[in-house]
């Protein structure tokens, strides 16, 4: 075992002490997470980890008006004595931000003059904190962190927007799917989905539609595909399976760890939803949070074999249906306990290998909740996991999710999720969630890779798992994201 010791910034800013239990080393192209013990000494964080390869460190760290999002350094060789933190996490961005410019500019990508020296400034302030002695080299370090943050959202701005022009020119206004999840359907606001979204998607929870084996309440998912129906748009359905604490009924859930018997009852489930829907839904999310989740006392490759079940499972009842994978924690932050070995990509991979057919993969991206969202990452992070997916060759969609406040949501919390708090130095808004909401969803509709775009939550007075992350309310009040999202789609999508 290995270890690296980094010299903290002093003073420690009260939001990064409560980051530090986060921090974690990460390694190969996918930079997934290893389990990493961690260990503060007065003025240093000491981390271990059991392999050998070259690593990098990922941090979640208060960056000035971007709030708390994950930071990682170039890659680390082990020495005697300690780098400075703030250093190599400045170092890390800046670089990502230099090699992606250089990358995209290569392509066609036009970045303007203030960008470039903007650029410049922030390269020659990180030699000037390399050179500095402590404190000041911290401040200067701190200073450029911020910075190349600020450059990576410029930057990935002006991908966007380029990208979108580039796409209209050839294509018009685009076929990408853009939809909100829902298990009632928008009732009174449907005509305000409706100049929003071009498609739909019905939320299945199993512990709410078969509450009891085999007594089905269809009256929910009846009406949201009903409403889809008559409003003329193509329908997504899922996911059917959740693992997600809470998802599952309690008479199935009583069998946790016998694989044989859960497997029998989501097969049934799914085969019952299916052949009630078939005629009106031909894409379906199969499975979400197999991935990560252990809710029902099954292993990693237990969940893979319980995936494998239900894809088979599904394609049986219909070669022709579109069947969907949707995975949790995309970056693999969960790959930082000792109980998890497969990591975001080769989960989907491995059923993709096995010879199944599997349409797309959905990626969720919901910051700052916890136990199923990721740790906070920004839109130049966001799109090269889009690129990172895309090698497996599918076509990929995004799901979104994003609190617009803090207040207690006890419909979240019935499944176990609640706010990451050390995510949040201000309360969650939502105008925070109207940018961030807005923001990421023009990231997933400009890439052509991405064929579908969901906001995970409708209405915060159905089941759902970000807590206040709906564009409605629980009062039935349209937040200010519904607007930016109906903007988008005018400006963008057919």
């Amino acid at each position: 075992m290995g270890s690296i010791a980094f010299s903290l910034p002093t003073p420690l800013p009260t939001a990064a002490r409560a980051t530090l239990d986060s921090a974690v080393f990460t390694a190969g192209e996918e930079q997934v997470p290893v389990p990493t013990a961690r260990e503060i000494q007065e003025d240093k964080l000491i981390a271990d980890w059991s392999l050998s390869e070259s690593r990098y460190l990922s941090v979640p760290w208060p960056v000035g008006p971007f709030g708390t999002l994950v930071a990682t350094t170039a890659t680390l060789r082990e020495r005697s004595t300690p780098y400075r933190l703030l250093v190599e996490l400045a170092r890390g961005k800046l670089n990502q931000v230099r090699t992606c410019t250089a990358q995209w500019q290569s392509i066609g990508l036009k970045t303007p003059p203030d960008y470039e020296q903007a650029l410049s400034e922030a390269t020659r302030s990180f030699a000037r904190a390399l050179n500095a002695p402590a404190p000041e080299c911290d401040q200067l370090a701190s200073r450029v962190l911020e910075q190349s943050f600020a450059l990576a959202d410029q930057l990935v701005r002006e991908y966007v927007g380029q990208m979108f022009d580039v796409r209209h020119a050839e294509e018009g206004l685009l076929e990408t799917r853009f939809a909100a999840s829902t298990v009632r359907g928008p009732g009174p606001l449907a005509a305000d989905y409706s100049r929003s979204f071009n498609a739909a998607r019905v939320a299945l929870p199993w512990r709410v539609i078969e509450p009891e084996e085999s007594r089905y309440d269809w009256s929910s998912t009846d009406a949201a595909v009903a409403a889809a129906r008559d409003a003329g748009l193509p329908i997504t359905a899922g996911p059917i399976i959740d693992l997600a604490a809470g998802m599952v009924p309690d008479w199935a859930a009583a069998w946790e760890g016998d694989l044989p018997t859960l497997a029998a009852f989501m097969c049934d489930y799914l085969e019952t939803v299916i052949n009630r829907y078939r005629g009106d839904v031909r894409r379906w999310v199969v499975c979400a949070g197999f991935n990560h989740a252990d809710a029902i006392g099954l292993d990693d490759d237990e969940r893979l074999r319980l995936a494998f079940r239900l894809f088979e499972a599904a394609s049986h009842l219909d070669p022709e249906l579109d069947l969907v994978m949707s995975v949790a924690q995309p970056w693999g932050d969960y790959l930082a306990r000792e109980e998890h070995t497969i990591s975001p990509v080769t989960f989907p991979d491995d059923l993709i290998r096995a010879g199944l057919k599997v349409s797309a993969i959905e990626l969720e991206v919901r910051p700052g909740c916890v136990p199923r969202g990721s740790l906070p990452r920004d839109l130049l992070d966001t799109v090269q996991l889009l690129n990172l997916f895309s090698l497996l060759g599918l076509p990929l969609e995004l799901l979104l999710s994003y609190p617009a406040t803090s207040q207690a949501d006890p419909l979240a919390a019935a499944h176990g999720q609640s706010l990451w708090s050390p995510a949040w130095r201000t309360p969650p808004t939502p105008e925070g969630q109207a940018e961030w909401g807005a923001s990421f969803a023009a990231v997933g509709l400009c890439t052509p890779q991405v064929r579908a775009v969901t906001w995970d939550n409708w209405s915060d007075s159905e089941p759902h798992l970000t807590p206040g992350s709906g564009l409605v309310d629980a009062a039935g009040r349209v937040r200010p994201l519904l607007a930016r999202l109906r903007s988008l789609r005018a400006t963008h999508l057919a």
